[in-house]
């Protein structure tokens, strides 16, 4: 319709100019309308989708792939994550932290795999977050922390890698939610465990974030 104005431009040219542009303009906001529409009934949908699924609790598992929402299922096979062949044995953890809404899934990647977290504060559009990752020069970040054990006593998390060889080296990053971004995580300290086949070795700090000086200011 649009082009068909355009294409009248003659003796009314000013008319078919404010026209066409009057056409284009309201094609463009009924196309953002859309969108909009879309996005809200997409975020309706996810929270009526999880509230069936939490039936009020803050804290659950699912440990069947039927069961996972389907936008979170949908972030989780974006980002590579195989979890349905592992989930009857390691479900997936919601859990609410300081006000935050948080999954925790178990991906494998070939034979081994890691537990990733992703951020549940838009239901509709769950984000994979990343973790500071002590590297061979310095720090990193990874999306694969290992195995993540949430200690609500201290509210620390605690994720630890390591291979299935036997005697092996275990490394344990403790993380806790930022303050001023709770959408990220902060390593607070970075444990070893000498090579050893069962338990009973003691965890060593080898770095421990030191207090900032009082005199300092953190954004």
């Amino acid at each position: 319709m649009t082009k068909a104005l355009c294409r009248g431009v003659g003796t009314h040219a000013i008319f078919a100019i404010f026209a066409c542009l009057l056409v284009g303009n309201l094609a463009i906001v009924s196309i953002a309308r859309g969108d909009e529409t879309s996005s809200v009934d997409t975020r309706r949908v996810a929270l009526r989708e999880w509230s069936s699924l939490a039936n009020g609790r803050t804290d659950f598992e699912i440990s069947d792939p039927a069961l996972v929402p389907r936008m979170l299922a949908l972030a989780a096979e974006q980002s590579s994550c195989k979890y349905k062949d592992d989930i009857e044995k390691l479900p997936v953890r919601v859990m609410k932290v300081a006000g935050h809404r948080l999954a925790l899934m178990f991906c494998r990647s070939s034979v081994t795999g890691s537990d990733r977290a992703f951020d549940l504060s838009d239901v509709s559009r769950p984000k994979l977050l990343e973790f500071p990752y002590m590297a061979a020069q310095g720090f990193g970040t990874t999306d694969t922390p290992g195995i993540i054990t949430w200690k609500e006593d201290t509210g620390l998390f605690e994720a630890e890698t390591s291979t299935d060889e036997c005697p092996s080296t275990r490394l344990r990053h403790v993380y806790r939610l930022g303050v001023t971004n709770r959408e990220s995580f902060v390593v607070v300290r970075v444990e070893v465990r000498a090579p050893v086949c069962g338990a009973g070795q003691e965890w060593t700090s080898i770095w421990e974030a030191k207090p900032w000086p009082v005199p300092a200011s953190v954004p």
